[in-house]
């Protein structure tokens, strides 16, 4: 039906704008320097699956759609990473951030290599 398309084409333009503020916020700290952090509060939309990290410089976000899920892809200038045991080789999973509602997602700039992304 038109208006879950349409439902579905406003989620899909709300997490690219997520994504978008997520990666370009983590790219102007990291050249602020190690110790530099900031919070974004974002309203993650709820057909969001997962939020993961790939290679370190891949945002993605896997999202349900009509047609199925779709993977909405950001890439990073810098190196990204996130807090605790979410990593399986190369694939880090975000917690917290896929669900719906608001969240609270830090940036810092743990090292001279990396902007570590949490939901706090």
């Amino acid at each position: 039906s038109y208006s879950k398309e349409s439902g579905y084409e406003i989620s899909d333009a709300q997490v690219t704008r997520l994504g978008r503020t997520i990666v370009d916020t983590a790219e102007s700290i990291y050249y602020s320097g190690q110790g530099s952090k900031t919070v974004l509060e974002l309203n993650m939309p709820d057909n969001v699956d997962t939020a993961q990290i790939i290679d370190g410089r891949e945002l993605v976000f896997n999202v349900t759609t009509s047609f199925g899920v779709s993977e909405i892809v950001f890439f990073s200038s810098v190196n990204l990473t996130t807090a605790g045991s979410g990593c399986n080789a190369n694939v880090c999973n975000i917690s917290g951030l896929a669900s719906s509602g608001l969240k609270k997602v830090k940036l810092e700039v743990i090292d001279r290599n990396s902007v570590k992304i949490e939901t706090i």
